[in-house]
């Protein structure tokens, strides 16, 4: 498959973090319940603090933001990281792939609701980051359950992958 056709892991999981900027900058939960509100303004504050993290290159930030038993699961076979050693890996390799401040997003479609001590998000964006002159842009998916520990949201697993396109004529 020619490599125009295939999006490395490390750039899709990258759009992750943007991905949830576009979520956490647009209202989450447009339709939801009052008595939830508080907790989906945490959940909005968890993805803006990841995306700034993110953004800074600051991986004990990031992991900070994690359930200890916390999973990423990317597009393809194999992409799957669990526990904070193995996230944290993940982030320093997509922290080659842009320059801080050079990522932009466009948030297409979100939803998400509380239920309790979890909770739960999807999103699809446009992402596109920019490293040098290349600037990179893809669709991106992105689920991410959250679990409520000891009063504080954390996120427990966060799914991504990247859209779809067809083959170039």
């Amino acid at each position: 498959m020619p490599d125009t056709l295939v999006t490395p892991r490390r750039q899709v999981l990258l759009g992750v973090a943007l991905g949830g900027v576009a979520a956490a900058t647009v209202p989450l939960w447009g339709q939801a319940d009052p008595a939830n509100a508080a907790s989906v303004e945490a959940l909005k504050a968890l993805l803006d603090a990841y995306m700034k993290a993110f953004s800074a290159h600051d991986t004990p930030a990031v992991i900070k933001l994690f359930a200890p038993n916390a999973i990423m699961v990317g597009t393809g076979p194999g992409e799957i990281w669990g526990g904070p050693e193995e996230i944290a890996a993940a982030h320093k390799n997509f922290f080659g792939l842009f320059e801080s401040g050079k990522q932009k997003h466009q948030s297409l479609f979100r939803d998400g609701h509380v239920m309790g001590d979890m909770a739960w998000l999807v999103a699809m964006s446009q992402v596109s980051f920019t490293k040098g002159t290349q600037v990179t842009e893809f669709g991106l998916n992105v689920s991410v359950v959250f679990e409520k520990t000891g009063g504080t949201w954390l996120i427990r697993a966060l799914h991504l992958s990247n859209a779809a396109t067809a083959p170039a004529k």
